[in-house]
């Protein structure tokens, strides 16, 4: 049963929205240290102090947009995961689904290859509540992978996510790095990271 919210919480949910959306904008145009919290709330049509009730300053305000998109992507996968029948299509759906994200929202993405602070270190993020909720629906995955017999039970699973997870972000970065309007499209190369994944590199 739908929970039926006051008008204050739809109030202050449609702002903390409106200032989230305009942060994305901002962020992506100027970058993260040359946009402000005042350019942020010129935006979003409400005043500084407006935006200081909802976050206590930009670092919290990045990393709840941060949440929100890494929220936004888990649920993409839960849902079309939900409708695969064995561990490969699974997985294929998560690498899939991953790199379709990572593309449309490929200009807030650069922020992590264009600022070079601890901030954006990639411990930071992967460490965040829903990081650890992927890292663990991953393993999740990986482990039924195991139990059909589409990955080896020979490693620990454990290991595997962290390959699996390392060659997927690899792809991703190299591809934000290197984008100039001409490259393929990030959604193409899911083939070679499964391929990389379940195959090796190996000729046999």
């Amino acid at each position: 049963m739908a929970v039926l919210l006051s008008r204050k919480e739809r109030d202050r949910q449609l702002r903390r929205s409106d200032i989230l959306k305009a942060a994305e904008h901002l962020f992506a145009l100027k970058g993260y240290y040359k946009a402000t919290i005042r350019d942020i709330a010129r935006e979003a049509q409400y005043a500084s102090g407006t935006v200081y009730l909802h976050f206590k300053d930009k670092e919290a305000l990045y990393f709840a947009l941060l949440e929100e998109k890494l929220k936004n992507l888990l649920s993409i996968v839960k849902g079309k995961i939900g409708q695969a029948k064995d561990a490969r299509n699974k997985i294929k759906i998560l690498v899939q689904e991953s790199l379709v994200f990572f593309e449309r929202n490929q200009d807030f993405f650069r922020i992590f290859i264009s600022e070079d602070n601890e901030l954006f270190s990639e411990r930071k993020i992967l460490k965040s509540s829903t990081g650890l909720q992927m890292e663990k629906y991953t393993t999740s995955l990986l482990k039924e992978a195991q139990e059909e017999g589409v990955v080896s039970r020979d490693f620990d699973v454990g290991q595997l996510t962290d390959v699996f997870s390392s060659l997927t972000k690899t792809i991703i970065l190299k591809w934000l790095q290197k984008k100039d309007g001409k490259n393929d499209n990030l959604c193409d190369l899911s083939d070679t990271i499964l391929r990389l994944f379940f195959n090796g590199a190996s000729n046999k």
